[in-house]
């Protein structure tokens, strides 16, 4: 493999252009047509960095973690593939980890992090026992994001306009005629849970609808909690013509358990759910949604790890406001 002292030769440059281009640093000051001169000859020879030698020389590994509940949830590869495109622009990459695989794995997670084996971590907190101990290693030795819920003082949240969706879909409901719109909302405690929460009850109090408790159910983002959830709205005495899910996975389980029991979706119930995921437009009944920017959310955590000094307590809300996707469920 060629040298950079032989590229810069080659190209005719410094190594330290060289140096420079190879490391991506925003600092260099080029020409387009040198710069364009430099990569050419870096294609045309196949170089490729060494990074293990890279981090020998300094503090940086070159990676971050995003750490995920349940890695199959498909909201998550959104976030993911946001978070892999502005990594991947700065040079770094995107170690992606499951803090569902169990307390052995988790060990070994905590330990990578107070290793230093990470640059930073981006965690999608669920107020788990793992969450915890995550935040706690990475407080004391990287840089933390968290993404959507804020469940420690002091680290830095990056959100999207919670708030604003489920007002979105809940109107869309209340646009259809519907009044009696039950929440199926995601887990209690959680700060966005409470943002889309009071987004359905804002769309239900600006048109004088009741919305009490008996109208909301919690449950995780999965399908098979989505239907738990529809059995407890379905056995209660509050008996809904439409339901708002907070989440695409669990609506998706409402919905689905709601056919099993007879009911023709939308005549007899209809459904809204929050993130626009593939397999929504492929349900039985393609489910309308209300799309959301989790790309942005995964590549806007990652600039942030990027700027030095992260400031306490910093809330950055993504600007992208959600949009209705309309399909047969509502």
């Amino acid at each position: 493999m060629p040298t950079l002292a032989e590229i810069a030769k080659q190209a005719g440059v410094s190594t330290a252009v060289v140096s420079k281009i190879v490391n991506k640093d925003k600092s260099l000051r080029v020409s387009s047509e040198t710069r364009s001169r430099v990569e050419e000859v870096i294609h045309q020879t196949g170089y490729t960095p060494n990074r293990s030698a890279r981090s020998l020389r300094s503090t940086e590994t070159g990676m971050f973690a995003l750490v995920v509940h349940d890695v199959t949830n498909p909201v998550y590869a959104e976030i993911t593939k946001g978070a892999h495109a502005a990594a991947t622009e700065a040079g770094k990459a995107i170690l992606l980890i499951d803090a569902a695989a169990g307390d052995a794995a988790m060990a070994n997670v905590v330990d990578l992090v107070r290793g230093r084996g990470v640059d930073g971590v981006i965690l999608q907190a669920a107020q788990e026992n793992s969450d915890t101990l995550i935040t706690q290693a990475a407080r004391e030795k990287v840089p933390t994001i968290l993404l959507q819920a804020q469940i420690e003082d002091g680290l830095p949240v990056v959100t999207i306009q919670d708030w604003q969706a489920a007002q979105l879909g809940t109107q869309h409901l209340i646009d259809q005629g519907h009044r009696d719109i039950a929440c199926l909302a995601t887990r209690a405690g959680l700060s966005f849970t409470e943002a889309r929460v009071e987004g359905w009850r804002a769309a239900k109090r600006e048109a004088n609808l009741a919305c009490d408790g008996q109208q909301i159910v919690f449950a995780e983002p999965t399908i098979e909690d989505g239907a738990l959830a529809f059995a407890k709205l379905h056995g209660g005495s509050f008996r809904p013509t439409a339901i708002m899910c907070c989440n695409v996975l669990s609506a998706i389980g409402a919905m689905n358990e709601a056919i099993k029991n007879g009911l023709r979706v939308p005549e007899d119930l209809a459904f809204v759910g929050i993130h626009d995921v593939p397999m929504a437009q492929y349900c039985c009944v393609p489910l309308t949604t209300v799309w959301t920017p989790l790309f942005d959310l995964g590549k806007a955590s990652v600039e942030l790890l990027l700027k030095n000094g992260l400031p306490k307590n910093q809330r950055l809300e993504i600007p992208q406001v959600g949009r209705l996707v309309r399909r047969r469920s509502s």
